[in-house]
């Protein structure tokens, strides 16, 4: 039974949404990738050594071929980045209109008065701007005269509150590390904006004018600084809570390091503490020199979102857009290179020749492209196929757990994903 999958990479670019563009181009890059190791023997090729190593040598001879295109198919799908880092922090970015990220404290001038242009910029880096933003950004006549900068994830301003909010996200419990989950209380991310905001230091200039962080905000009309530390999900695809992070989690390291912060704060004795909770990790105080506001805090799960947007979103939609173009094109790029090892064709190779040679073939393999991979266009093609052509694609290069219609309309998806 031909089945029409859900591909993301066969949707026409300029239709999709932000949160979709995020996937867009490494799927794609991952697709073109995978449709080279399956047609070409030399994209992948094992040394003598190497496949000693591996034991493809030693391997059974009826399933050595499946083994090797198995090494070698997972192993550039695992060394590609293929857009998977600060893919989280760019979905929470992208799915609300007053978020940006890979917020540094040198550039809070250029977020806080363009902060659609460094959105753009935190989503798509420096290659994804106009020259005329690029412009912008290098005649920004704030200047940055401070010691150590500091970057945190995600941020968004609250204009109606007067109030920016600084999230530092970690994707599960268990991520990072204890070393790395007490810094952000202490010597990185927050250690360095406290000490910042306690010191009063001066670290940005305009027109000769210097302002400490505090003064920076006040000059752009803000009251408060909110400062969190989000965990999105426990062990599972569960959001996450504190009693996961104690049980699975880096808690005590979190405790360690936001103690630390704590006691810091509380040497200096003109600063007012309004709220203090130890055990959740919470602190908000003010600040004697400019009236500011600052809270600091432990999130989880959904409270991530309720903090950053004043609205209860589910951390679980972060995870809705679920395509299949990965799993469905890494298997068929593994059985497929497997057939390219042992026989020296496959049916990639075959569907791949017959569109050099047939018009009418061009032709609905167009209109599956333009249709966006719709189901009666795929049951067309793939019926013509095995009508007019059904000696090429031989039950010899399917895989024994397959159909035969099943297996050649995937193929087809797989292809017209990675070249519409």
């Amino acid at each position: 039974m031909i089945i029409k999958r859900n591909l993301l990479c066969i949707k026409k670019k300029e239709k999709l949404e932000l949160g979709e563009l995020l996937l867009y181009e490494p799927y794609k890059n991952i697709l073109q990738n995978f449709v080279d190791l399956a047609t070409r023997l030399e994209a992948k090729d094992f040394d003598p050594v190497a496949k000693v190593y591996h034991g493809i040598i030693s391997a059974p001879s009826e399933i050595r071929n499946y083994y090797e295109s198995l090494l070698g198919v997972t192993s550039y799908y695992q060394a590609s980045k293929g857009g998977r880092g600060r893919y989280i922090e760019k979905k929470i970015a992208s799915a609300f209109e007053s978020c940006s990220l890979d917020i540094k404290l040198s550039e809070l001038p250029l977020w806080l008065e363009h902060p659609a242009l460094h959105k753009k910029k935190g989503i798509f880096t420096l290659n994804g701007l106009t020259a005329q933003e690029k412009e912008i950004i290098r005649r920004m006549p704030w200047d940055w005269i401070g010691n150590r900068d500091e970057s945190t994830d995600v941020g968004t301003v609250l204009k109606n509150e007067k109030t920016m909010v600084l999230a530092e996200v970690k994707n599960r419990v268990d991520s990072g590390g204890s070393a790395a989950r007490r810094e952000i209380w202490t010597s990185q991310k927050f250690g360095i904006i406290v000490d910042y905001l306690l010191r009063n230091e001066k670290i940005y200039r305009k027109d000769n004018k210097e302002f400490s962080l505090a003064e920076l905000l006040k000059f752009l009309n803000l009251e408060s600084l909110e400062l969190y530390m989000g965990v999105l999900f426990d062990k599972g695809d569960r959001p996450a809570t504190i009693e996961a992070d104690r049980r699975n989690g880096f808690y005590s390291s979190s405790k360690e390091g936001f103690l630390y912060l704590r006691n810091k704060i509380k040497t200096h004795k003109e600063i007012k503490i309004l709220n203090e909770d130890s055990e959740n990790l919470k602190i908000e105080l003010l600040l004697p020199n400019s009236s500011l506001n600052l809270k600091i805090e432990a999130l989880y799960g959904d409270d991530v979102t309720l903090k950053l947007f004043r609205k209860r979103s589910p951390v679980s939609d972060l995870l809705l857009l679920k395509y299949d173009d990965i799993w469905l094109s890494q298997l068929i790029t593994i059985d497929e290179r497997a057939f390219l090892l042992k026989n020296n064709k496959n049916f990639l190779i075959i569907l791949k020749d017959l569109l050099k040679r047939s018009k009418e073939l061009r032709d609905k393999y167009n209109e599956l492209i333009n249709s966006e991979g719709g189901g009666k266009e795929l049951n067309e093609i793939t019926t013509y196929l095995l009508s007019k052509y059904s000696d090429f694609f031989n039950e010899t290069l399917v895989p024994k757990e397959k159909e035969r219609d099943e297996y050649l309309g995937d193929i087809i998806q797989v292809l017209c994903a990675s070249e519409a």
